[in-house]
């Protein structure tokens, strides 16, 4: 049987209830703008939205790089927001990443990649410009999140082709599929295991 794997592309501008619980509450305090506290609210609140139709009371856990995971749980979950929009997938079948970037004007793109990427993506973005780097990142960050890991060891990652190819980290292999996002943006969601995956848009 096929996994599904059900993405959000939230717009952290809407109108919400906050449902933070207190630990989130901490962290979304923390931040030092009111916009990246607005845009985590807002994130946050949707995702246990999401979820508690699913699994009720929503209680979370933190894995040894400090992925969240639910607590006591078999569903799998992950969150990525960049500007003023989150992206979130969910699943019941293989622990999964999920990552948006947008394509910021103004940064060496090209420099970037010679600096992170292999060389053969290096190349890729000189030709192709800031959302060629937004979605090698994407893709790169959807894994090493499915992973648990820390994006630094997932940066050599060779991710680039259409569609995009199976990778292997740590000796797990994941497949990746392209989100939709909007312009400018660019995202990607990595499942665990060589399987293929449906992706049910909401």
């Amino acid at each position: 049987m096929t996994a599904v794997v059900d993405v959000w592309l939230v717009d952290t501008r809407t109108p919400f209830e906050s449902t933070l619980d207190a630990e989130e509450l901490r962290r979304r305090d923390a931040l030092r703008l009111s916009e990246d506290r607005r845009r985590f609210d807002a994130a946050h609140s949707a995702l246990r939205r999401i979820l508690e139709p699913r699994v009720g009371a929503v209680r979370w856990s933190r894995g040894p790089n400090g992925k969240p995971h639910l607590a006591g749980e078999p569903c799998q979950v992950n969150l990525s927001h960049a500007g003023e929009w989150a992206a979130i997938a969910v699943t019941d079948a293989r622990p999964v990443g999920v990552d948006l970037q947008d394509a910021v004007a103004g940064l060496d793109y090209a420099a970037m990649a010679r600096r992170f990427f292999p060389p053969a993506e290096a190349e890729f973005v000189a030709a192709r410009g800031a959302e060629a780097f937004a979605l090698l990142w994407a893709r790169k960050e959807a894994v090493v999140k499915a992973a648990g890991d820390r994006l630094t060891r997932g940066l050599l990652l060779p991710v680039a082709g259409d569609p995009p190819p199976a990778v292997t980290h740590d000796g797990t292999g994941y497949t990746l599929a392209d989100l939709a996002a909007p312009d400018g943006f660019r995202a990607a969601v990595a499942l665990a295991g060589p399987e293929p995956f449906s992706i049910r848009r909401h």
